[in-house]
């Protein structure tokens, strides 16, 4: 598997609208890595596999870091840090057993190279004390270096950080990745992140919202994906994840050339009473109400009763090479018909969120059993389409509560819990 860097796993989750419930302070947490010594305990992210060679794929291939030969190290344990510090600033931690460091070639060639490179490095002497072997710290920042030194001499780590013992416990002592919900998002995402998708504001803030944590896991095929948090319901992790499991259908109709796929399963009334819970413990209800009320005025029919007498099954949302088009899935399939005026703009991103909006939502149509809404342009591409047969072949509808897809990756929650699912050949 090609593995396209930590970026790009966060790239992959912008469908934690709809994770998993959070995972329950359990696991094997007797295993603390030695390394989570050295991430600070405001790092963003963090990287922590038993084998560097495993791990440091992740990190993008344009980072500096990557051009450091570390084929002396490739069995040793590693951690790897995000930090902001201004800007992201990667911290990696190595470890270099228990020889000292002017006695063994490996680490003195690694802080040769480092120095060429301009980047700043340090031997960390092994700490009996601390039960703690002998380490190296890399990096591009004199100022982060001295801030993990800082972390070292206090005896304070990722550990203290809130949430982060618990989330350490939903890795069950594997290597993981571990991303900070909160204000994390707005940093850890690079500029133009997704913008052809969502806007950037929304999106960070809404994923800062799901979970406190968000834990990745290796997978024979992949990665197992789990949100971490207490039981507020302002984390939307604790929302969709007691919903019924439903079907997707979405895959069977895709587009040859779709950018972008995000589909979610809808059972009434669950849906629908999750929704404002949620916005009732996110002190948005009132909004929310009013722009249902607003929506029945201009439109002259209340959505939470076109919800109903459609008995919605499934909403989406696809970019593909003709455009943007949103789609519901009735329980009783949509009767074939041409384009016309769609008389229900702006229901969908009200009853399932602001993810389902569109520039342009002036026209509708039914095909196939659902019916499309969009642009006059992007709705007719979307019927006319040539279907896509990975799509059709890779799709995980069944039992499922969302599913996102881009070529080559997908990310979906079934039975088995949330997996990130990677195509070998990307």
């Amino acid at each position: 598997m090609c593995k396209k860097g930590i970026i790009a796993l966060l790239a992959a989750l912008p469908l934690l609208f709809a994770c998993g419930h959070p995972s329950p302070n359990t696991g094997d947490t007797r295993r603390v890595p030695e390394l989570l010594a050295a991430v600070p305990s405001d790092a963003l992210a963090v990287i922590c596999y038993d084998r560097l060679e495993e791990g440091l794929p992740l990190l993008d291939s344009t980072n500096v870091l990557r051009q450091l030969n570390l084929t002396a190290f490739k069995q040793s344990p590693m951690a790897l840090s995000l930090c902001y510090n201004g800007s992201l600033v990667p911290v990696l931690a190595l470890d270099a057993g228990r020889a000292e460091a002017d006695s063994t070639s490996a680490v003195s060639t690694l802080l040769a190279q480092a120095s060429n490179l301009k980047l700043q490095a340090q031997y960390i002497r092994p700490d009996a004390e601390a039960k703690r072997r002998g380490l190296v710290l890399i990096t591009p920042s004199d100022a982060q270096l001295t801030a993990v030194r800082r972390h070292l001499t206090e005896h304070t780590s990722i550990l203290d950080a809130p949430g982060f013992r618990p989330a350490l416990a939903a890795a069950a002592g594997r290597d993981f990745v571990a991303f900070r919900g909160g204000g994390a998002p707005e940093r850890l995402a690079p500029k133009g992140w997704l913008q052809d998708f969502f806007p950037r504001r929304a999106l960070t803030r809404f994923l800062g919202s799901v979970a406190d944590w968000t834990v990745l896991t290796p997978a024979a095929d992949g990665f197992d994906v789990t949100p971490v948090c207490g039981q507020d319901d302002a984390f939307y992790a604790n929302i969709l994840g007691s919903l019924p499991f439903g079907d997707s259908r979405l895959g069977s109709i895709l587009p040859e050339d779709v950018q972008f796929a995000l589909a979610l399963s809808v059972t009434l009334p669950q849906v629908r009473e999750a929704v404002d819970r949620w916005q009732d413990a996110s002190v948005k209800l009132t909004a929310h109400q009013k722009r249902l009320e607003a929506l029945r005025k201009e439109s002259g029919k209340d959505p939470l009763k076109w919800e109903q007498e459609q008995n919605v099954r499934e909403v989406a949302l696809v970019h593909f090479g003709g455009g943007a088009v949103a789609l519901v899935r009735p329980a009783k399939p949509a009767t074939e018909r041409e384009p016309y005026e769609n008389p229900w703009r702006g229901f969908l991103p009200a009853l399932y969120g602001d993810a389902f909006a569109l520039a342009d939502d002036s026209c509708t149509a039914s095909s196939r059993g659902w019916q499309i809404y969009g642009s006059p342009e992007a709705v007719t591409a979307f019927i006319e389409a040539v279907r896509s047969e990975e799509a059709i072949v890779n799709w995980p509808g069944k039992g499922c509560r969302f599913v996102i897809y881009q070529p080559g990756k997908t990310l979906a929650w079934g039975k088995k819990g949330i997996k990130l699912i990677w195509n070998s050949t990307q």
